[in-house]
C-alpha cells in the first residue's frame, strides 16, 4: 500500500468518514459530482447513468463524510477477482486535503479484504487525479483514442491504469 506522501494530517484537517451507501445516496453523489467535474470534458454521470449502475448488484458506493457533510464519493464494481474504479469525485471544497486518497485507499482495502488481485481505471488522459492512481502503484495498460466529448464536441482521450494488489 502507498504511504500518504503529505502532511494532511499534520494541517489541523478533520478526519474522514468512509461507509459503504446504496441508492439513498444519490442526491448527494449527484450534488458532488456535479460540482466536481468541468463540463469541458463530458466526463460526469447523469442521474440516470448514476441511478442504473448503482442498482447493478455488483456496484459499490463508498461515500466519505467530513463534520457530517458529504464531501466525496467512490463508485466501483467487482467482477471475479477484479474492481473496476468507476468515479471518483470529491466536492471542489474538500479537493487537495485527503479525500480523495482515504476513499481509494478504503476501497483497495476493502477489494484486498475479498482477495481481489487487481484495480481497473480509465480516466481522461491529463486529468491531475493520475497523480493520485500513480501513489496507489496504477500503471497505464491503454490508451482510447477521442473517447470523451466534451460540450464544444471537442475529444478528449482516456487512459486505461491497472494496479496489481494480490500479495
Amino acid at each position: 500500500m502507498a504511504k500518504r506522501e503529505s502532511s494532511w494530517d499534520d494541517q489541523n484537517i478533520d478526519p474522514v468518514d468512509i461507509q459503504s451507501s446504496d441508492l439513498n445516496s444519490l442526491r448527494d453523489v449527484m450534488h458532488i459530482m456535479e460540482r466536481s467535474f468541468p463540463k469541458t470534458y463530458g466526463e460526469s454521470w447523469n442521474h440516470h447513468q448514476c441511478r442504473s449502475m448503482l442498482s447493478m448488484p455488483s456496484a459499490k458506493l463508498l461515500i466519505a463524510r467530513r463534520r457530517d457533510e458529504v464531501c466525496g464519493f467512490i463508485i466501483s464494481r467487482q467482477a471475479a477477482d477484479e474492481e473496476e474504479l468507476l468515479m471518483i469525485a470529491v466536492s471542489p471544497e474538500c479537493q487537495g486535503k485527503g479525500v480523495g486518497y482515504s476513499l481509494l485507499r478504503h476501497m483497495i482495502e476493502e477489494a484486498r479484504k475479498l482477495e481481489v488481485s487487481a484495480v481497473f481505471l480509465e480516466m481522461r488522459a491529463g486529468n491531475p487525479a493520475e497523480n493520485l492512481y500513480i501513489k496507489f502503484g496504477f500503471e497505464q495498460i491503454g490508451l482510447r483514442k477521442a473517447y470523451y466529448t466534451g460540450v464544444n464536441m471537442e475529444k478528449f482521450d482516456a487512459v486505461t491504469y491497472k494496479a496489481v494488489i494480490s500479495a
